[in-house]
């Protein structure tokens, strides 16, 4: 019998790790310049965790849950990282010892929906989180560093920002969207029906064509919004400025998860035409699942529709796999020990190094590492053996040196040097 792996999980082999590097490498750094810190639940959670928080009436909930009973225990595979890092920072006690916490997670996330391209039912996500502050520069800072992780690979980006509203705003808003929507219901899907009758507003983020047009001229919340929602929908938007980052108003983005309050945005492709990802603010999480009811601000972006977006773009080329240093090349199976040690005297100085174990000749080592992905050849025969010595021999250029055993790890750098010099 032949295995494959699940249906809608994928390997990712030696050839793509450069790409996924690349995206956590930019990742961390952007988390750090702006000072937050690494954290990381577990994959597996209470079910009643993202019922509580994501919503019971959201096809995550409904559909797309990985989800095991043991006993009288129902426990899920995480959908989605926010529920469980707020979790983890109740558990924590940071609300009561050190309440305003930037946070990151790097990991995978499971949801059973259908595979299609960029979309995985295990898939890898960076997300980031604030918690404990209402402060609307937050809100700029999150929708900033979304912004700057897409243009840090390359990707020219448009912010794209609404409002959900709060307190008696949202309220009023809901019941201005049921009084629109209730006169054309038996109009739309058997889904926003359902919907209509346990949260209307989750109608509004219905995908079916017919649906979305029926929505074209529902209410705006921001013609609802209270002064004080509306000053910190204002802030945000002057606070990105601050940044040097312009946004777009857009009333048509209502985030699909049950916890958004204020701030709702998505980082948009100008050239595809569609949102990259996106975030907002959840000023009540924290209460509904059982703490204090403190500010919280984040965002999520998926690494596989990011690669797929990198791709489209004729981007994904440039996040090419640094090459192996060195390819070390012995003539001869009694210099067999010699290379080895060779090669970890350059790994001990921070040089990567391999060499053959197939036994080939010296002229199919030296066709090897002429045809690999190396800087240099370091090479070794029974002259260079009795002498003390080694051979240098700069791959790109053919040019080669002899160096002693003693100085080959200071020459060895100063040609790595030489060869990562984009112009050589």
């Amino acid at each position: 019998m032949a295995y494959r792996s699940p249906r809608g999980t994928r390997d990712v082999l030696p050839p793509e790790i450069p790409h996924w590097e690349r995206l956590e490498e930019v990742a961390r750094e952007l988390a750090r310049l702006h000072g937050y810190r690494e954290i990381r639940p577990p994959l597996l959670e209470v079910t009643e965790l993202f019922v509580r928080s994501v919503g019971e009436v959201t096809d995550i909930v409904q559909k797309e849950m990985f989800t095991v009973l043991k006993g009288d225990h129902s426990f899920t595979l995480r959908p989605e990282g926010t529920a469980g890092i707020a979790r983890a920072y109740l558990q924590a006690d940071y609300h009561k010892r050190a309440p305003v916490q930037k946070l990151f997670n790097i990991g995978p996330m499971f949801r059973y929906e259908r595979p299609q391209k960029g979309r995985e039912r295990q898939f890898s996500q960076f997300d980031i989180e604030v918690l404990g502050s209402a402060d609307p520069r937050l809100d700029a800072e999150v929708i900033h560093i979304a912004a700057r992780f897409f243009e840090e690979l390359g990707v020219e980006v448009a912010v794209r920002l609404n409002s959900m509203g709060d307190g008696e705003d949202r309220e009023r808003w809901r019941e201005a969207v049921a009084d629109f929507l209730r006169p054309r219901m038996e109009e739309r899907c058997d889904l926003c029906r359902e919907r209509f009758e346990r949260n209307v507003l989750r109608v509004l983020d219905c995908k079916n064509a017919r649906c979305q047009e029926l929505n074209r001229d529902v209410p705006r919340l921001l013609d609802s919004l209270s002064e004080g929602n509306r000053e910190h929908f204002d802030a945000v938007i002057g606070h990105l400025a601050d940044v040097g980052r312009s946004a777009e108003i857009d009333t048509g983005i209502i985030r699909g998860l049950d916890y958004y309050t204020h701030t709702v945005f998505e980082v948009f492709s100008p050239r595809l035409g569609r949102a990259l990802c996106g975030g907002g603010r959840y000023d009540h999480l924290l209460r509904d699942l059982g703490g204090p009811d403190l500010g919280a601000v984040g965002f999520a972006v998926g690494f596989t529709p990011t690669l797929t977006v990198l791709e489209e773009l004729g981007l994904l080329a440039d996040l090419l796999p640094r090459p192996t240093d060195v390819f070390v090349v012995g003539a001869g199976p009694e210099l067999r020990g010699e290379v080895l040690a060779i090669a970890e005297e350059l790994r001990r100085g921070g040089v990567s190094a391999v060499y053959d174990v197939e036994g080939r000749s010296l002229k199919s080592q030296m066709k090897q590492a002429g045809g690999g992905s190396f800087y240099l050849a370091v090479i070794v025969g029974p002259d260079e053996l009795a002498a003390g010595t080694a051979q240098v021999k700069h791959l790109a250029r053919t040019e080669q040196v002899t160096a002693s055993r003693g100085a080959l790890l200071k020459e060895v750098r100063r040609r790595l040097g030489e060869a990562e010099d984009p112009a050589r």
